[in-house]
């Protein structure tokens, strides 16, 4: 609260207009109409300022703005969207295993392989489009045979009660690690 006489403040108006208007009417909402416009604004000169001799940083400066230079592109930090797939992969059909028909999962592995082979062949096309030298052929084949196969053994192994429990226990683990990270 202020103690000006001239703002009383608080909730009650006061019984004067504090700052009347031409017409004798208090400003709407309590603001002040803005001054009178002065009029256009009066024509400055601007004396040249004498150049100053280049500083040593002059060399340092860019030729090429930074918005035009191409930046060329990266190759990724290793296979770990192949291993979160194919891990992935495992989790879902080795859970379902159980039940569903032989030939459902027979489908899931051709549809996996097909997935992983069309991801294969867009790490070509990137090598060749931006020169890079080849990378392994290995892990994808790897990942393609060795995630049908994983499923295939812990299913006959272990079942599909055991891989979903073991697939819950290692997402609860690698939220908790992405949350230490993040």
């Amino acid at each position: 609260m202020s103690d000006s006489p001239e703002y009383p403040g608080g909730y009650q108006t006061p019984e004067e207009p504090v700052h009347p208007s031409p017409e004798g009417r208090p400003p709407a909402g309590g603001y002040e109409p803005p001054p009178p416009d002065p009029g256009p604004p009066e024509e400055t000169t601007v004396e040249p300022v004498e150049e100053e001799p280049p500083v040593a940083a002059e060399r340092f400066r860019r030729t090429t703005p930074a918005r035009l230079k191409a930046i060329p592109p990266q190759r990724g930090g290793g296979h770990w969207r192949l291993l979160a797939g194919t891990l992935t992969y495992v989790m879902v059909v080795g859970g379902m295993a159980d039940y569903v028909e032989p030939r459902t999962r027979a489908l899931a592995h051709l549809v996996f392989w097909l997935l992983t082979g069309l991801a294969f062949l867009v790490a070509l096309a990137r090598e060749h489009r931006y020169g890079w030298e080849p990378g392994p052929r290995w892990p994808w084949l790897a990942g393609a045979f060795g995630g049908a196969l994983l499923v295939e053994v812990l299913v006959l192994t272990v079942g599909s009660p055991v891989i979903i429990t073991g697939s819950l226990i290692l997402l609860g683990l690698a939220l908790f690690v992405l949350m230490l990270v993040g």
